[in-house]
């Protein structure tokens, strides 16, 4: 009775252990799709997870919040996803922190100068992934995730440029809300000469916060956290903060992080709000927006506007099979050809431009901003049975 009570309580331990691990070690420990690491404080998961349709096996390493493994907050592996579940992260006895996989060459992360047998990468409540070499007093970081964002910015996370290593910090939008890889249109950066915030597409001004007023408030932005700025010879940055208790999981509600969406606009994904450049397009300046460049055929009385309809073969249209197009893209395709009146979006990156108005005109059945097509689409014979989106050129009078 003794021995199975003791084999009991054993069994229990390394169950518990297994799923509470906060830590990778360095030589034995590794990280594989069968396993994951947890934060102590149970907010936040690194695993490997399977992303983009449903027929997808692009299986990416990646940091999640709150159990949402749909769109993990920081990706390891983002330009380089792993078509299978091969995929393993382990640091060897070298002290070199890599991610390797089947047919593919190695991710590495960090590599040793020195041969150190202490090292260890921690999930830390904060949702920072942290390789540190213990034998050094003070624990020094070797590597983190927060100088790597993707397209979320979590508080302690830095927006700016390192003046003495070169190094940036911004984020960058999925290509769709299925497929992260970094062709996204949108970046998010702090200005550091204007001391603002500012959204880019394509490397071209979107939107601007205007200059700060306040440790919560730029010109035309408000926020719902506390944020500092520093500004000295080793680095630019701005970050935001929020209490130390909003780190529990008695306070997740509260948790914010901020997702620079596929479309240009800032989620804040702890209170719901967005900022930023949701109605950014053609000739609108409201509320931080820029001016699209465009020809002359384009006036202040051009928009756009989201409809949902379908495109029959009598209509005349032109494809593009660019697989690194987003939707803005094609809508500033369509902004900046004088015959454009409307455009498809699908979700492997394919659009067609219309130039036929009246055809156009029939078949829009009516106007659903932010709806989206479901259904079988087909193009030219090709069917694809995937999310769509249809927008028309309107000019008011």
């Amino acid at each position: 009775m003794a021995r199975r009570i003791y084999r009991f309580l054993l069994f229990c331990f390394c169950a518990s252990h297994v799923l509470a691990a906060d830590t990778l070690y360095q030589g034995g420990d590794s990280l594989n799709s069968s396993n994951t690491l947890a934060s102590k404080n149970g907010l936040f998961t690194l695993g490997f997870t399977r992303l983009g349709s449903a027929e997808s096996n692009a299986t990416y390493l990646g940091i999640w919040y709150n159990n949402d493994r749909s769109h993990p907050f920081w990706l390891a592996n983002r330009d380089k996803p792993i078509a299978d579940n091969s995929g393993v992260l382990a640091i060897d006895g070298s002290g070199n922190m890599k991610l390797t996989y089947a047919g593919g060459d190695p991710v590495e992360f960090y590599s040793s100068q020195s041969s150190t047998t202490n090292i260890t990468a921690i999930l830390e409540d904060s949702g920072n992934f942290v390789l540190k070499d213990e034998n050094s007093g003070s624990q020094q970081v070797l590597w983190q995730s927060f100088d790597f964002p993707t397209d979320t910015f979590l508080p302690g996370m830095k927006l700016g440029i390192n003046h003495r290593t070169g190094q940036s910090w911004s984020l960058m939008s999925w290509l769709s809300d299925l497929v992260p890889t970094p062709a996204g249109a949108f970046t998010f950066e702090w200005d550091t000469n204007g001391k603002e915030l500012v959204i880019k597409r394509r490397d071209v001004i979107y939107w601007t916060s205007g200059p700060s007023r306040s440790n919560t408030s730029f010109e035309i932005l408000s926020l719902d956290q506390s944020f500092i700025t520093v500004s000295n010879a080793d680095e630019d940055y701005f970050m935001f903060t929020v209490s130390a208790n909003q780190f529990t999981a008695q306070g997740q509600r509260n948790f914010s992080m901020w997702q620079l969406e596929y479309d240009g606009s800032i989620a804040d994904q702890g209170t719901g709000r967005t900022y930023g450049g949701t109605a950014c397009k053609g000739n609108n300046t409201d509320g931080g927006c820029e001016r699209w460049s465009g020809p002359a055929c384009r006036s202040n009385r051009n928009s756009f506007e989201l409809r949902s309809g379908s495109f029959v073969n009598t209509v005349p249209r032109k494809y593009d099979d660019n697989s690194s197009l987003s939707i803005s893209d094609c809508r500033d395709i369509c902004w900046k050809d004088c015959q454009c009146v409307g455009w498809l979006y699908v979700m492997e990156g394919i659009f067609s431009v219309k130039s036929d108005v009246f055809s156009f005109g029939v078949l829009l059945l009516e106007i659903v901003s932010g709806r989206r097509i479901q259904g079988l689409l087909d193009i030219d014979g090709h069917p694809l049975n995937l999310v769509g989106y249809v927008s028309s050129f309107h000019a008011t009078s």
